[in-house]
């Protein structure tokens, strides 16, 4: 709008496009107001004492301004307003919307951050939160949105604590129905798992993915305690997803090129992780399971890496990287 369209409103006009910006948010000097509704500082000044005997105006004076914006807390039944690391917090919850794509959770996410936003200190702020909180998704669910119905089921019998019966594929192919009290629903390297515990056995990831059916059974259970399942206990010594016996707990050390050193000291792949400079080259010690996740992970560096020990760890590396060698000369 020109400044000679601004001339020509009315002072109803007026009142009404500054009401407008307060309430959406805006945090407004005299010199702001002045500026949006096109009046001298003076007539400005009686515009908000005249808004100031309806809706609660809040004066803050910083850096030798009066600044003025609605008081929310005084709209919202005496509300507090919600501080500005909960609506972040919000804003990167939200950015895992992403992994929902095309179903009622991802909308329900954003829902989330449009209602804390409107209590914010300054709600003006996540207008473009979207793009200002990102969640790289690399292949997100493959089983989304198709089956968001199996997903709703499952996350009913979370809530309600009842058990459920899934027709589960495990990672060769084979079937089974496993009959499971689900306790947790947990993200890892962009995938879904239902963490659950068949009866009488400790708590297993189970990939969303692979979850081909699931249906109430077996009534309500009892949550348990803390002492008896607590999800960071259970893959405390996990590298990645993989919590079975089958795979021993084991100190490992590799060491990297000199190159990696930086990285390796900015980056954390398991809590147990030590690093240090020997010989000119950046070792890394953990205790976590051997598990095919472990091998995936050293054979990832390529010739940059030595196993240190376990000596077994190290022939079985050699081996592979001899049999992939063998692949990729036979096929060149």
């Amino acid at each position: 709008m020109t400044q000679p369209d601004l001339g020509r409103l009315s002072s109803i006009q007026r009142t009404a496009r500054l009401v407008a910006a307060l309430v959406s948010g805006r945090d407004l000097t005299r010199a702001d107001a002045a500026a949006l509704i096109g009046v001298r500082l003076a007539a400005v000044d009686r515009q908000l004492e005249a808004i100031g005997r309806h809706l609660p105006l809040l004066r803050e004076k910083r850096r030798g301004k009066v600044h003025v914006r609605i008081d929310r807390s005084k709209m919202t039944g005496g509300r507090e307003r919600v501080p500005i690391a909960t609506t972040i917090a919000a804003c990167v919850g939200a950015s895992l919307a992403r992994l929902f794509e095309g179903t009622a959770f991802e909308a329900g996410m954003h829902d989330l951050v449009h209602y804390v936003s409107r209590d914010a200190l300054h709600p003006e702020r996540f207008q473009d939160s979207r793009r200002q909180f990102v969640f790289l998704v690399r292949g997100g669910e493959k089983a989304l949105p198709e089956r968001e119905d199996l997903l709703a089921e499952v996350v009913d019998a979370l809530q309600r604590r009842r058990g459920l019966q899934i027709r589960y594929r495990a990672f060769d192919g084979s079937r089974r129905l496993v009959r499971i009290e689900p306790l947790s629903l947990a993200l890892y390297d962009h995938q879904l798992y239902v963490i659950g515990r068949p009866r009488g056995g400790a708590a297993h990831p189970y990939r969303f993915s692979r979850i081909d059916s699931a249906e109430a059974a077996g009534g309500t259970f009892r949550y348990p305690d803390k002492d008896s399942y607590d999800p960071e206990r259970v893959f405390a010594d996990s590298f990645g997803i993989a919590v079975e016996e089958k795979y021993p707990v084991t100190r490992i050390e590799v060491s990297l090129a000199r190159r990696w050193a930086s990285f390796v000291q900015s980056h954390r792949w398991h809590r147990s992780q030590e690093s240090f400079m020997r010989d000119g080259r950046i070792h890394l010690r953990l205790r976590v399971r051997l598990c095919p996740e472990v091998v995936a992970w050293i054979l990832g560096f390529g010739p940059e890496v030595r196993v240190v020990e376990p000596a077994a760890l190290r022939r079985r590396i050699a081996r592979l990287a001899e049999q992939m060698s063998r692949v990729h000369r036979a096929t060149a």
